[in-house]
């Protein structure tokens, strides 16, 4: 059966299909072999200048990477809980600046507590002290296992970065003085991390334009690269399963003098087994993604931050409102909604752990009512929602008020809505499963009538 590869970071040549974004929400327990070069492991959203001097990605952008590398992470040690292989390409170390989503104003400035992670955060273990260097010197120790993959792809091997004080493992490559870690495999429970020098290729070498479009396509010495390294991806990976030094079967045995008939019956077998495996693994995952949209709305009771964010658009949505985000640049808005019957509001989200919500999202509430006011297109101040998910870890019906009564004597005084996330569920939920429209509107007469205070849902029919 052919291996299936997934990268991340990395494109081999001609399996452009196979390449993983980052921020793809793809599982990567489909693969058999992952190869990663961490480069490519990095924030995508706004920035935030510091008046005095420096900045950082701002809260949502921090979040929403956080939780991308905290899912890669889990995703990797199952991956190796399972007995499969992950590459890592030993790409650049950068390090990121991040935002807590926390701020601290003096005069006139908008101080951010920040907090730093590296593209590498995202490994299950430790591999060593990392440190920025570049170079070609790379020197094979002599392991078996990479013998093919070094006589293949020495002339393309060099290193961004080098490793020390490593933990126990197997070495396969270091610098020209033998003390910097260049590649390693380290045994992670059932599977292996196999570390290797970066492998460089230009692409501008590797693809010509071709018809009207001039579209571009790899070339045959592309090709050829494209489809040795990922032979050489799966010949470590059998190495490594089998267990000690095995060498992997150089390239010449796959002639027609070394070939057994019986061999050539069963692969044909094992790739029509295949084809059958992949047709159910699509129709799986069709089936998994339902699943995911289906209960993207109960992230109403239990999360915080984008999620929580995202469910909220969900549930406004089938409540009969539109819901977007908005962000050009300069302004960044978690919510815009808008009626059918043209009410138009702001909304910021928060949840909390253990606690109810305070009053520290007001400040930004009333910012961005301000700053959305003197958009061109917009003629009168909308009114602000704050959806709060308090003592979010708590069973809905065992929870204390989830606003804090400061909380709830602002939005009397700034005339905003307070809307609870858990009962925004029970009535988008039974919406959502009735499609009873006139109790939709209900709804939204509530939420609009709801100024000053938190808003009491119509009970169920």
């Amino acid at each position: 059966m052919e291996k299936l590869i997934f990268t991340i970071g990395y494109t081999i040549p001609t399996l452009d299909e196979s390449y993983i974004d980052f921020y793809d929400d793809v599982s990567l327990m489909d693969a058999d072999i992952l190869l990663i070069s961490p480069e490519e492991l990095y924030p995508r959203g706004s920035w935030v200048e510091f008046s005095s001097g420096g900045g950082c990605y701002n809260a949502p952008t921090s979040r929403e990477y956080e939780e991308k590398i905290s899912h890669l992470k889990k995703e990797i040690a199952d991956f190796l809980q399972s007995g499969k292989s992950v590459f890592i390409i030993l790409s650049k170390e950068k390090t990121q600046m991040l935002s807590s989503g926390v701020s601290h104003p003096r005069k006139g400035e908008n101080l951010h507590s920040t907090y730093t992670k590296t593209n590498y955060d995202f490994l299950p273990i430790s591999i060593g002290t990392l440190v920025s260097a570049s170079g070609k010197n790379v020197t094979f120790s002599g392991n078996p296992i990479v013998s093919d993959f070094y006589d293949k792809f020495k002339e393309y091997l060099g290193y961004q970065l080098y490793i020390e004080n490593t933990p126990e493992a197997q070495i396969l490559f270091t610098g020209k003085d033998k003390t910097k870690l260049l590649g390693a495999i380290f045994k992670v429970k059932s599977g292996n991390l196999i570390v290797l020098p970066y492998i460089s290729y230009d692409e501008k070498k590797f693809t010509e334009s071709k018809g009207k479009g001039r579209n571009k396509y790899w070339t045959k010495k592309a090709t050829q690269f494209g489809k040795s390294l990922a032979k050489s991806l799966v010949d470590i990976d059998k190495a490594l399963r089998k267990g000690g030094d095995v060498t992997p079967p150089p390239d010449w045995t796959n002639e027609i003098d070394f070939r057994l008939a019986q061999v050539e019956v069963l692969h044909k077998g094992v790739e029509n087994k295949a084809k059958e495996i992949e047709k159910l693994i699509s129709q799986k995952n069709e089936l998994l993604k339902k699943i995911d949209e289906e209960i993207k709305l109960r992230d109403l009771l239990f999360e915080k931050g984008k999620i929580l964010e995202n469910a909220i658009t969900t549930a406004l949505e089938i409540l009969g409102y539109s819901s977007e985000n908005y962000n050009d640049g300069n302004l960044e808005l978690d919510h815009i909604i808008t009626s059918p019957e043209k009410d138009r509001f702001i909304g910021e989200a928060e949840g909390k752990d253990t606690s109810a919500i305070n009053i520290d999202k007001f400040r930004q509430l009333a910012v961005n009512i301000h700053e959305d006011l003197q958009r061109g297109e917009v003629e009168y101040p909308a009114v602000g929602i704050l959806f709060g998910n308090g003592f979010r870890l708590t069973k809905p019906s065992e929870r204390a008020e989830q606003f804090t009564t400061k909380c709830i004597n602002t939005a009397k005084s700034s005339n905003c809505v307070l809307v609870r996330t858990a009962d925004l569920f029970r009535v988008a939920k039974y919406v959502k499963e009735t499609k009873n429209e006139e109790f939709a509107k209900r709804c939204r007469d509530v939420i609009k009538n709801g100024i000053g205070g938190i808003v009491t849902f119509p009970e169920l029919p």
